[in-house]
């Protein structure tokens, strides 16, 4: 029998009270530990984390967890569930040699870019081989692909399922920095993504969904409203099954409309089964296909503790 996949298809900034405070990602280091369907990903300078989950309430519960567990202080950014996949593999390749901050500056990054199936992330590989580029440079390299990564392409949405490659490149004995490479790397990414024909997705979730068959029509009825593909129903008695695939952005709160529509009787689960691609990129819009906008505002996580914000001979790697 198939196992679902742990696919984070949501997540959420959180901004620490203090700039620079490093609990915050301690301590969802350690719940990490313990839930692997956690996902994050923290800025040293900022303290700030980007944290990944398979639904808003999973969500719900890390931040309730931060608060009554750690003590948590800190503003959390509204939802987001967007992202962008490329659609084929692409090489990209940007050479630095300017002048910066009153001095030379050289960095020369070739990059591959490769698709990967969803919920498997994003990989860094390095494959110079001969010295091409110090290993001193590559760190700042992978900064300065995860830099573009997360900034975004396509309505800048960040980049996910993707496996990079540094492929080539070559450095300056004297004029070569860390900050020039990871210049470098971030047009490098930028330009292989754009030629990977990148494309706007967002998480289609199977929903399996048990209620009296009294109800049925109402569910049904919404059910419409959220844009769902029923796959399949049946009818054991009094009660009915559904299976229905629905934009995930069409789910946010849905646990207590089904509660309304059901007087409390009916229940349901979420298992991710795909990303599809999202025809408007507009949160106003919603486009031709199954998958579109929400109708209505997202819902805001529970109320806790934790608000809502306001070249030359010395140049080295050279190929022919």
């Amino acid at each position: 029998m198939e196992t679902d996949r742990i696919v984070q298809v949501v997540s959420i900034a959180i901004t620490p009270r203090v700039v620079g405070d490093q609990a915050l990602s301690r301590a969802l280091a350690l719940l990490a530990t313990e839930d692997p369907a956690i996902r994050f990903r923290s800025d040293s300078a900022t303290g700030r984390c980007t944290v990944a989950g398979v639904s808003d309430q999973h969500l719900e519960i890390i931040i309730d967890r931060l608060r009554l567990e750690f003590s948590i202080e800190a503003a959390v950014g509204p939802p987001s569930f967007l992202k962008a996949a490329l659609s084929a593999e692409a090489i990209g390749e940007y050479k630095l040699h300017e002048l910066g901050h009153g001095r030379q500056q050289y960095a020369h990054v070739k990059l591959r870019l490769t698709p990967q199936p969803d919920g498997v992330g994003y990989s860094f590989d390095d494959q110079t081989l001969g010295g091409s580029i110090p290993p001193r440079f590559v760190p700042k390299i992978e900064q300065g692909i995860d830099d573009a990564r997360t900034a975004g392409i396509c309505g800048g949405y960040p980049v996910d399922d993707v496996k990079v490659e540094l492929v080539d490149g070559s450095y300056h004995e004297v004029d070569s920095t860390e900050s020039a490479f990871i210049i470098a790397a971030r047009q490098a990414f930028f330009e292989a993504a754009t030629r990977a024909k990148p494309k706007v997705v967002e998480p289609v979730m199977r929903v399996v969904i048990a209620v009296p068959e009294e109800f049925l029509p109402d569910v049904m009825t919404d059910l419409e409203r959220r844009r769902a593909e029923t796959q399949m129903s049946d009818r054991q008695g009094d009660w009915c099954s559904l299976v229905a695939l629905v934009p995930f952005a069409r789910l946010i709160g849905y646990a207590h409309d089904l509660n309304q529509l059901s007087r409390g009787r009916a229940t349901y689960s979420l298992h991710f089964a795909c990303y599809q691609e999202r025809d408007s990129f507009s949160d106003e819009g919603d486009g031709d296909s199954m998958v579109g906008a929400p109708r209505k505002p997202l819902l805001p996580l529970r109320h806790s503790a934790i608000a809502l914000p306001e070249p030359d001979s010395t140049i080295h790697g050279l190929k022919d």
